[in-house]
């Protein structure tokens, strides 16, 4: 039996669309910012303290713990960035600038995946206020400011102009954010103790490495 035109046409129709392999979608660019793990070639990881832009161009702000000069930064794998030319003398902190645009997103938030503090500025909060900072080891946790001012020798040499808060900290969490309410604080460079005895930590006031960077920290 012969068919019609209009059924043959129908089924080759059908026949095309179901042969057709679906069309790959490009996934979307994943959030990035304060509280994402970062890594420099095999050293161990540390955490990033927050976005920050001049013009259209993206900025992590990190410790020095985070790479040196040069160095290639990744996060799960991917190409983050590289770091730029340290300050003279070093105030502790790095700037990475984002590179890899078709994999990240810079987000005004931390940790950005899930957005639990949206930065709204970087007012300096007082000695004897809250703060809370987050890292890849212990996530969140907060004390007080105890001090500003401070000054701490590393074996690299000796940093000036930290804060000194009760907040805890354990390894990897280098780098990561200090935060008071919303509001932008600094960047953990250093302390001691952990997260089951206690222990004091250090910070780089956000606003001391974004004048030297020339940045604008990057709000929600």
């Amino acid at each position: 039996m012969r068919l019609p035109r209009s059924r043959f046409l129908l089924g080759l129709v059908a026949l095309f669309c179901l042969a057709s392999p679906p069309t790959a979608q490009a996934s979307a660019p994943a959030p990035l910012g304060g509280g994402s793990v970062l890594q420099s070639g095999a050293a161990s990881r540390c955490t990033a303290g927050f976005a920050a832009v001049s013009g259209k161009v993206g900025y992590l702000i990190a410790s020095s713990a985070c790479g040196k000069p040069g160095d290639t930064i990744r996060s799960a794998g991917r190409v983050v960035g590289v770091v730029l030319g340290a300050q003279v003398p070093p105030n502790g902190a790095i700037v990475i600038r984002v590179t890899n645009t078709t994999d990240w997103r810079l987000v005004g938030s931390i940790p950005p995946a899930d957005s639990r503090v949206t930065i709204t500025g970087s007012v300096e909060a007082p000695v004897g206020a809250s703060v809370c900072k987050y890292g890849a080891t212990t996530g969140w946790r907060c004390g007080t400011i105890l001090a500003k001012n401070v000054s701490i020798t590393f074996p690299e040499g000796t940093l000036t102009g930290l804060t000194r808060t009760s907040v805890c900290a354990e390894p990897g969490d280098s780098g990561g954010p200090f935060v008071s309410g919303t509001q932008a604080q600094g960047v953990l460079v250093g302390g001691s103790g952990n997260c089951s005895s206690g222990g004091t930590t250090y910070f780089v006031p956000v606003n001391r490495a974004l004048s030297a960077y020339g940045l604008t920290i990057l709000t929600g």
